[in-house]
C-alpha cells in the first residue's frame, strides 16, 4: 500500500504551507504542489483555500484528512502486528543510524547492550533521514537515529538526543581564513571553490541548501558525497569546502571552522513510529544512546 500522498495531505494541513510541509517530507515545494493539484484533480474538489498566507482545509479537506489519519492508523497498526509476529520467532533489534551521527555506538553502546541481553542481537543499517523515514514507516526497523530541524512529526515519535551545530570548514592555510576571522563568513569569497554537501534525501543536503539560500550564494561546482569522514578528508586535500558538525571539529587536523549567520543548529533525535509500544530491551537501547551523548550538546 502507498501511504506517501495521504502523509503529504496531512503534512500540508498540519503545517498549513506547502513550504514548511515539503521541508519536513524531504520534497520540492513544486513537487508536492503538483501531487496536491494531482489529488484535487481526481477528487475534482478543493481540499485547501488559501487565507492570510496559510492553507487551510474546506470541508471536503476536513473529511479528507480525518479518513487519511485513520487508514494510516489501521495500516501502522497491522504493520507492527506482522512485525510482531516475524520478531516472535527470533530477538533482534533493527536500527538505522549514521555513524558520523553517533561516533560511540559500535564501539560503546553496543557492547554495553550485549552485556545486558546476551540473547538479543542489533542490527545496524546505515542510512540518511529519507532512508530512516521510510524503514520506520514499514515497519522494517525499529529505531532510527536522524538528524532533523523540527523536534515534532506527524507519523514519528522524536526522543532528543543532542543538538548540534554545523559549521563551515576551510584547510587552516586557506586564504579566506584570516578574513573570516576578522569580517565573518563571506561565501561569495569561495565563488570559485568546490562545495562538497551530503547526499540526496539527507537532512544535511536541507541545511546546505539553505545556508546556500541564506547567504544568496550559487555554488559553481559540487561534489555530493555519503559520509562526513570522507568530506573531512577532502577539504584536507584540498579538494574544496565543507561544512561539518561542530563535534567533528573537536580535533581539528589542519582544519579550520566558522559559525554562520545566522548560526545553522540541528537537532539529532532517536525516532521511533507513533503506532508501536517499545519493549523494555529497545527503551534500554535508548538509554544507553542518551547515556553515551552527555555532554555533546552546543550552546547558542
Amino acid at each position: 500500500m502507498n501511504t506517501q500522498l495521504l502523509e503529504y495531505i496531512i503534512a500540508i494541513a498540519e503545517e498549513k504551507s506547502l513550504t514548511k510541509a515539503a521541508d519536513r517530507l524531504l520534497l520540492t515545494q513544486s513537487a508536492l504542489s503538483q501531487q496536491l493539484k494531482k489529488l484535487e484533480k481526481e477528487l475534482g474538489t478543493k481540499l485547501f483555500m488559501r487565507s492570510k498566507n496559510e492553507m487551510i482545509l474546506t470541508d471536503a479537506g476536513k473529511i479528507y484528512v480525518n479518513n487519511a489519519r485513520s487508514v494510516l492508523g489501521i495500516y501502522y497498526n497491522a504493520l507492527e502486528n506482522i512485525r510482531n509476529l516475524r520478531l516472535s520467532g527470533r530477538k533482534e533489534i533493527k536500527i538505522v543510524y549514521n555513524n558520523t551521527l553517533l561516533p560511540h555506538f559500535a564501539q560503546e553502546v553496543i557492547p554495553q547492550f550485549s552485556s545486558i541481553y546476551h540473547d538479543i542481537f542489533i542490527s545496524t543499517i546505515n542510512g540518511n533521514a529519507s532512508v530512516s523515514k521510510d524503514y520506520l514507516n514499514t515497519g522494517i526497523t525499529d529505531i532510527a537515529v536522524v538528524a532533523t530541524n523540527e523536534l515534532s512529526h506527524s507519523m514519528l515519535e522524536y526522543i532528543p538526543v543532542r543538538k548540534e551545530e554545523m559549521l563551515l570548514v576551510l584547510r587552516e592555510d586557506h586564504p579566506c581564513v584570516s578574513i573570516f576571522r576578522e569580517d565573518g563568513v563571506n561565501l561569495a569569497l569561495l565563488d570559485k571553490e568546490a562545495f562538497i554537501v551530503n547526499e540526496a534525501g539527507s537532512h544535511m543536503l536541507t541545511m546546505e541548501k539553505e545556508i546556500f539560500h541564506n547567504y544568496q550564494f550559487v555554488p559553481q561546482r559540487i561534489y555530493e558525497i555519503s559520509d562526513l569522514d570522507t568530506a573531512k578528508h577532502m577539504v584536507l586535500n584540498q579538494e574544496g569546502i565543507t561544512f561539518l558538525p561542530r563535534y567533528m571539529m573537536q580535533e581539528k587536523d589542519g582544519l579550520v571552522s566558522f559559525s554562520l549567520t545566522p548560526p545553522a543548529y540541528f537537532h539529532i533525535v532517536i525516532a521511533y513510529h507513533k503506532s508501536i509500544t517499545l519493549s523494555r530491551p529497545v527503551k534500554d537501547l535508548i538509554k544507553l544512546i542518551l547515556e553515551s551523548s552527555d555532554g555533546e550538546t552546543v550552546d547558542e
